[in-house]
């Protein structure tokens, strides 16, 4: 195996990693609106999935290039 094929699976472990707190953020900081909760738990939500994004990206361009 490869450097290339070792970094990118590495990636992509950290992007299913990464998607999967997004997703454990989004059920458990589910809270009723107004809560002072509630904005925190999105901007993580978000952060991570953008995280995942880049990361999936980045998996993608160490295999192609």
């Amino acid at each position: 195996m490869d450097a290339a094929t070792q970094w990118a699976l590495l990636l992509g472990a950290l992007t299913l990693a990464s998607w999967i707190a997004g997703g454990l953020t989004a059920v458990f900081g589910n809270v009723e609106p107004g809560q002072p909760r509630q904005k925190p738990a999105e901007y993580l939500i978000f952060v991570l999935n953008a995280a995942g994004l880049a990361l999936a990206v980045a998996m993608v361009a160490i295999l192609v290039i």
